[in-house]
């Protein structure tokens, strides 16, 4: 059996978790980034060799940095022969509440942040260049590289991507400045299908909407987290009435990654109950 490799940002927790945990069970070794929570990237790297017999690469940094990207390509051609099937971008964040790091960008951001929450205040330029760098020129500079470990026919790009990013919602005004940074990799989906399309290599986005993660307990965290009344109020205002698991999203993607889906391409795909109609 010919071995499939796949590169997900952020895979170590929350939704990254979930489509780590599908694409191992359909098959992939993986290389899971992540950003500062060792113990969890550990702990991810043990359960998925011990339950699915993959192999499983971690690789720490912070995306917005170039070195942490030349690192993670550098493990597909000390460790895979330079041969990669799929790379998915599901790394996110929300400055000073959800991520820590210690580079310059971040702190810079950082400092910015208690400003900045829920004002959808766009002036503070260092938070907003974070989220470029770790949105839209992240993913321009992996894609960039990936499609040279990518054969024809045999390639898979998703990106996920957040509600309101695009004209398909309204757009969240306290989720201004990432936002901001997902739409432009929406479009550059959609650029980089169309331009890898005569290749047979597909790129698409998927937005998920409600997923219950410890992301969500840190930013509701001051009104009792996910299990308070405001939030039971806002799933109970969705269509489906209930939260996503990060497996469910991991399964969409997994699927995006297989040759079932392979004359997919272009789509920014809501993953999301029908929140998308309200």
């Amino acid at each position: 059996m010919i071995s499939k490799l796949a590169i997900v940002t952020g895979g170590t927790r929350g939704i990254g978790w979930g489509i780590s945990q599908q694409l191992a069970e359909d098959g992939y070794d993986l290389i899971l980034g992540f950003n500062s929570n060792q113990e969890a990237a550990n702990t991810a790297k043990t359960q998925l060799e011990s339950t699915y017999g993959n192999k499983v690469y971690i690789i720490q940094g912070d995306l917005a940095e170039e070195a942490t990207i030349e690192t993670i390509f550098k493990c597909v051609e000390d460790n895979f022969h330079g041969n990669l099937t799929a790379f998915i971008h599901n790394a996110g964040l929300y400055v000073g509440v959800t991520t820590s790091t210690e580079s310059s960008q971040a702190i810079a951001a950082n400092k910015e942040s208690h400003q900045l929450l829920g004002s959808g205040n766009l002036t503070g330029f260092d938070q907003y260049d974070y989220y470029q760098n770790v949105y839209p020129k992240c993913f321009i500079r992996c894609v960039e590289k990936a499609i040279n470990y990518m054969k024809d026919g045999n390639g898979y790009i998703v990106a996920i991507s957040a509600p309101g990013c695009n004209s398909s919602q309204t757009p969240k005004l306290q989720y201004a400045l990432p936002g901001s940074a997902k739409t432009v990799v929406e479009f550059l989906a959609r650029y980089y299908a169309k331009t890898l399309a005569p290749r047979c290599i597909t790129v698409n986005a998927v937005i998920p909407g409600f997923v219950k993660t410890e992301a969500w307990e840190l930013v509701t965290s001051n009104s009792d987290g996910v299990d308070s009344d405001t939030m039971k109020n806002m799933i109970k205002n969705t269509p489906m009435q209930r939260w996503a698991s990060p497996k469910e999203i991991g399964e969409v993607v997994a699927f995006l990654c297989s040759p079932k889906a392979a004359f997919i391409t272009g789509v920014a795909l809501p993953v999301d109950g029908g929140l998308h109609l309200t």
